[in-house]
C-alpha cells in the first residue's frame, strides 16, 4: 500500500464520509466534515501568521479538541509539530524549545509562563473565518511531521523525528489488526502529546472510518461512565490504568459496558474477566511511530504478538547485531518504511539506533517457535511509571545538582498500580531531609519524575574495579521497607 501524508490520510476520510461522527470531546460531537472545516480555519489562521511547510511549531496545551485541531491544522500546512508534555517545568520546556529549534509556540495562559523562552508565542485559541482547505505545502510522505521528545537512556530527552507517512501507516494497520470497523468508537484516555494517543488511538479511529472519544484526563471515576455514555467499543490502556480501574469496588454490572477490545502492553486476565474486555497485548515505541507487534483479538496467547503492519518486521539480535535463534534473548529491532527518520540534532544516537532501516529498541525479548515476540526486559536504564518513560540519569543529574548530594543511583522498582516506581539511593555530604530532595526534584522536573522512595547513605557507594559505581550492588542492597517515602502516601503495592 502506498504511503500517505498525514494530511492526505485525514482528508481522504473527511471527504469520503463528511456526515459521519469523527470526534466526541469537550462536550461536543463533531462529524468529519465539521471537524475538517474547523481544522481548516485553524490552519488558515496559522498560515496568516507565517506558518508554512517545514516550520517548526511547538505546542503546550492540555489534551483537548483544541489541541487535536491544532495538530491536524499543522499537518495540513506541512509544519513540524513539537508537542510539549503538559506539566513540563520551565527547565524542561526551555530545553525542548531550544533543541527543537521551534520558531513559534502555541499555548494558553497557564503555559505561557512555562514557555517563556519561545522566540515567538501565540496565546489563546486560534480563531479564523476561512474554512477552505489551505494550499498544498509540497510536503511528502517522508518529510518530518513531528518531533516527539521522549526520555531516553541519557539525561536529556531525545527528539524522535516522525515522518508524515507514520500516522496513516500506524492507524490503518491497527484498525486492520484489531478488526475495527466504521461503527467502532475508540476511547482515548491518553494525552495527545503521546504517540499512543495520536498514532494508535486517533490513527486507528480514522483508519477504520470510526470515531474518537477523547477523555481530557483519565480517572477511575469517569472512564466507565464515559465509555457507556459514548458507547465506546475500543480503547488503549496502559497497564497502570488497568490496575487503577481494578481498584474500583466490584459491581455486578462491571461487564455491562460496550468496550470489546483494548490494546495494551500486557494482558491483565483479571481485568478481562471482570470487565468482559479482550485485552490484546503488544509492543511499540515512539521511535517506531506506534507500530510494532500485537496479539490479534480473540487469540489470547503467550507473548506480545506478531508484527504489524503486515509488511513490518521484528528481529531479535545480539550485541554484534546478528540475529539470534528462536527462544534466545536479545535486543528487539523493528523495521518498516514509516519508522522514525532519526533523532533530531543527535547524529550519534541516530547512528546507534537506526541501521539499514531497522530501529533498535533497547528492549530485550525473544521470539518463540510460533513467531510471537516475548518481552523480557530493558537494556536501557529506564523507568516506566504509569505509562510514561523516565530516564533514570535525568533524575540522578537533578539530585546531584542539590548542594548536599554527592552521588545518586536511580532505578525502577515494581508497583502493582503504576507498573514501576522511582527509587533513589542517595549518598549525601551532610544530613538532609529526603522530603527536601523530593521538593528539589519537583522544582526542576515534572512532578511525576520525582522519587517515590529514597534511601540515604553517608558513605561512598560500592564501586567496580574501574572506579564506577556498582549499580547492580546498589540495587541489590536497596530495600523498600527501609526506604523513606512521603508521609501519608499509600503503602507500597509491590507486584510479585
Amino acid at each position: 500500500m502506498s504511503e500517505m501524508t498525514a494530511r492526505a490520510f485525514w482528508e481522504s476520510r473527511a471527504e469520503a464520509h463528511p456526515d459521519r461522527v469523527a470526534l466526541i470531546a469537550d462536550g461536543m460531537t463533531l462529524t468529519y466534515g465539521e471537524l475538517d472545516s474547523s481544522v481548516n480555519r485553524v490552519a488558515n489562521a496559522l498560515r496568516a501568521e507565517g506558518v508554512r511547510g517545514g516550520t517548526v511549531v511547538a505546542a503546550l496545551l492540555p489534551s483537548s479538541a483544541e489541541l487535536l485541531r491544532l495538530q491536524l491544522a499543522l499537518a495540513k500546512l506541512g509544519a513540524v509539530t513539537v508537542p510539549l508534555i503538559a506539566g513540563s517545568t520551565v527547565q524542561e520546556a526551555t530545553y525542548v524549545i531550544g533543541h527543537s529549534g521551534a520558531e513559534l509556540m502555541i499555548t494558553d495562559e497557564e503555559g505561557a509562563a512555562v514557555a517563556s523562552s519561545a522566540p515567538r508565542m501565540l496565546v489563546g485559541p486560534l480563531v479564523g473565518d476561512d474554512d477552505r482547505p489551505p494550499p498544498e505545502s509540497g510536503i511528502g510522505p517522508f518529510s518530518p511531521h513531528a518531533i516527539m521528545y521522549t526520555s531516553g537512556s541519557t539525561g536529556r530527552p531525545k527528539g524522535v523525528v516522525q515522518p508524515s507517512s507514520s500516522l496513516a501507516a500506524a492507524g490503518r494497520a491497527l484498525a486492520q489488526t484489531l478488526l475495527l470497523e466504521a461503527t467502532d468508537n475508540v476511547l482515548c484516555a491518553l494525552p495527545l502529546f503521546h504517540t499512543a494517543a495520536t498514532h494508535m488511538a486517533f490513527g486507528s479511529a480514522v483508519g477504520c472510518g470510526g470515531r474518537l472519544t477523547l477523555l481530557t484526563r483519565f480517572s477511575r471515576e469517569t472512564f466507565w461512565p464515559v465509555a457507556r455514555e459514548s458507547r465506546a467499543t475500543a480503547s488503549y490502556l496502559f497497564p497502570a490504568q488497568m490496575a487503577i480501574l481494578m481498584t474500583n469496588p466490584p459491581s455486578s454490572d462491571d461487564a455491562d459496558n460496550p468496550i470489546k477490545v483494548c490494546f495494551s502492553h500486557v494482558r491483565n486476565q483479571e481485568f478481562c474477566d471482570r470487565f468482559g474486555v479482550d485485552v490484546c497485548p503488544g509492543w511499540a515505541m515512539t521511535e517506531t511511530c506506534g507500530m510494532g507487534t500485537l496479539t490479534r483479538p480473540g487469540r489470547p496467547a503467550p507473548g506480545i504478538g506478531r508484527p504489524y503492519p503486515e509488511d513490518g518486521e521484528v528481529s531479535v539480535r545480539d550485541e554484534h547485531w546478528c540475529e539470534v535463534a528462536d527462544g534466545v534473548q536479545g535486543e528487539i529491532w523493528f523495521r518498516h518504511r514509516s519508522v522514525m527518520l532519526g533523532y533530531h540534532r543527535d547524529e550519534e544516537n541516530t547512528t546507534k539506533s537506526l541501521r539499514e532501516g531497522w530501529v533498535g529498541s533497547g528492549d530485550l525479548g525473544r521470539i518463540d517457535e510460533a513467531g510471537a515476540l516475548h518481552y523480557t526486559g530493558r537494556l536501557k536504564h529506564m523507568i516506566k511509571r504509569s505509562g510514561e518513560n523516565i530516564a533514570g540519569e535525568e533524575v540522578e543529574f537533578t539530585l546531584m545538582a542539590h548542594p548536599t548530594v554527592e552521588e545518586a543511583v536511580v532505578f525502577a522498582v515494581p508497583d502493582a498500580i503504576r507498573t514501576e516506581e522511582v527509587f533513589a539511593v542517595v549518598c549525601v555530604r551532610r544530613p538532609v531531609d529526603p522530603a527536601e530532595l523530593v521538593s528539589w526534584c519537583r522544582g526542576n522536573l515534572s512532578r511525576w519524575k520525582a522519587p517515590r522512595y529514597i534511601e540515604l547513605r553517608v558513605n561512598t557507594l560500592p564501586r567496580l574495579a574501574n572506579g564506577k559505581v556498582d549499580r547492580a550492588a546498589v540495587i541489590a542492597e536497596a530495600r523498600i521497607d527501609d526506604a523513606w517515602q512521603e508521609p501519608g502516601a499509600r503503602k507500597p503495592l509491590v507486584s510479585g
